[in-house]
């Protein structure tokens, strides 16, 4: 069979739902190659080549996300979900990347810009501190701090009687933590949590410094009543019972928002503006709200999209470049400078966070990106 019907019938089994995931990835390689070669498309799906790349555009919408409201036709955008959605159909071994600067001016190539992986302090109350283990994932808190492997925590201050335990994570780490009552936390790049090495018997109550953090809260009994726990930050209080939930006050977002993937939370704000909108909400699973100094709104999202993180992946659905570079920018700690004005080109897709830079921007090249790499671990987002 000749390419050109090859595609022309991988192209009529993907709108009829009928293509399997190895012949996915096998028209989606070809629709990345660019190629020129055109396609003689049955007028019964497609009047011609434009039609059917809008109508897997479609397809790749669907298989990562519910259909949009909006019909979206630009081509830019196109190329960009049709570029990133490789990597969610398992193409990611088929690409290898070369940097687009001049190599005399790095002092390190993007393909070795590792990504970030288990780094984190551990402050105790009187200011010491503990660079933890990279090789361990976790930590245990109870009578004494132990990793999630069952070894002792080195150091002097693993053995304190301590009252409140801050774990920062810093550019590049990530870790994960379990509360005295059984409670998980997974703490996000340049996230910080502060909590109680002992919880109390009426209620149960940590802080998130800044960053981003997700909560498996354990619900806790005592003499037949649920302790609630509660999560604070400057001015939110999110209150649950039993619950799974992401926090994220990253600043270079618009707002502090709080996604429930399971059971339900209580939102509330802790200094209302004179005229504010909602100063206390209720969420449940598959809600999110954002907190704004004029008050808190309340929306419907696909959990999975701010929790990825949490599973290593970075997932994007209509995320500006800005959005893209931020989390980039935390994950392999790295400095971002723009030479472009307002972009308003979106990205869909679903990118392992287990990959190199050179990888990870790889897929914004084929999608039309621009970038140099310079000294200092500085990406320069360049004109296209």
């Amino acid at each position: 069979m000749s390419n050109t019907k090859r595609y022309q019938k991988l192209a009529s089994k993907w709108t009829k739902g009928t293509i399997n995931e190895e012949e996915k990835i096998e028209f989606l390689e070809w629709y990345n190659s660019h190629q020129d070669e055109q396609l003689d498309i049955p007028s019964s799906f497609a009047r011609d080549e434009e039609e059917l790349k809008e109508r897997i555009l479609f397809k790749i919408r669907q298989s990562i996300h519910p259909p949009a409201k909006r019909l979206y036709l630009v081509k830019t955008r196109l190329a960009i979900a049709a570029s990133l959605a490789v990597f969610l159909l398992g193409g990611l071994g088929y690409y290898l990347y070369v940097a687009s600067g001049n190599p005399q001016n790095s002092t390190i190539e993007l393909a070795e810009v590792q990504p970030g992986g288990n780094r984190a302090t551990l402050t105790f109350t009187d200011g010491s501190s503990i660079d933890l283990n990279e090789q361990k994932s976790g930590l245990i808190i109870g009578d004494d701090i132990r990793y999630n492997d069952g070894s002792m925590l080195s150091g002097e201050g693993g053995n304190k009687a301590i009252s409140y335990v801050t774990l920062a994570t810093p550019k590049g780490g990530q870790y994960q933590l379990e509360l005295p009552d059984g409670t998980k936390v997974w703490l996000n790049a340049s996230s910080s949590l502060k909590f109680p090495n002992q919880f109390g018997k009426a209620y149960r109550e940590v802080e998130l410094l800044e960053g981003e953090a997700f909560f498996e809260v354990k619900s806790h009994i005592i003499n037949n009543a649920k302790v609630p726990f509660f999560v604070r930050h400057e001015n939110q209080l999110v209150e649950v019972l039993g619950t799974k939930f992401d926090i994220n006050t990253y600043r270079d977002r618009p707002g502090i928002t709080t996604t429930v993937t399971e059971g339900s939370v209580a939102v509330q704000q802790l200094r209302p503006a004179a005229r504010t909108t909602k100063s206390k909400v209720v969420l449940s699973m598959g809600e999110q709200s954002m907190l704004k100094e004029q008050g808190i709104s309340v929306k419907q999202v696909d959990p999975e999209v701010f929790t990825a993180w949490k599973d290593e992946y970075f997932y994007f659905i209509d995320a500006d470049i800005y959005t893209v570079m931020a989390e980039f920018a935390r994950w392999y700690d790295i400095e971002v400078k723009y030479e472009i004005s307002r972009s308003n080109d979106l990205f869909v897709g679903k990118i392992p966070r287990n990959v190199t830079l050179g990888t990870a921007l790889n897929v914004l090249k084929r999608a039309g990106v621009n970038f140099e790499w310079k000294e200092g671990r500085l990406l320069v987002v360049k004109q296209k």
